[in-house]
């Protein structure tokens, strides 16, 4: 499984499928609230980079060419529910993303943000409630690699 310092270098690095077909640029990465773990990235994909699908990142890993293989096809990630990166998803679309990929351990939860605290991320707002229902959350990440690096 990959970690938080793992994902904190895939940002603008190339997403290939199981067949090494490219899927895209990873854009994003997101949080399980719940596990603390990465789980979910956003990544660019169509012409140009327009438009953007999330992927679970469970099992994804760098191959030798510097590139990130997801475990899903591109043809799936082509279909995944277009829901917006910038913000917090929804519930519902957190549920839609999980249906579609087929993944069966979605459920609504309660408890303490495992996110909360860890390295790089703001923590919540002082006051704030302990009680989280979004399951991501998405990772700031402050420096991308550079050309180098790939």
């Amino acid at each position: 499984m990959a970690t938080l310092a793992d994902v904190q270098t895939w940002k603008g690095r190339k997403a290939v499928d199981p067949d090494g077909d490219k899927v895209g640029t990873i854009d994003e990465i997101f949080l399980d609230r719940q596990s603390g773990e990465p789980a979910w990235a956003s990544v660019k994909t169509g012409l140009f980079g327009r438009a953007s699908s999330f992927v679970p990142l469970r099992g994804a890993e760098l191959t030798e060419d510097g590139d990130i293989r997801i475990m899903v096809d591109k043809g799936l990630v082509k279909d995944a529910p277009k829901v917006g990166a910038a913000e917090d998803l929804t519930p519902e679309e957190e549920r839609r993303l999980w249906e579609h990929y087929g993944l069966s351990d979605y459920d609504e939860w309660q408890g303490d943000d495992r996110t909360t605290g860890l390295a790089g991320l703001e923590d919540e707002p002082a006051g704030a409630p302990g009680v989280v229902r979004l399951r991501l959350r998405r990772v700031v990440i402050v420096s991308a690699p550079t050309s180098d690096d790939r």
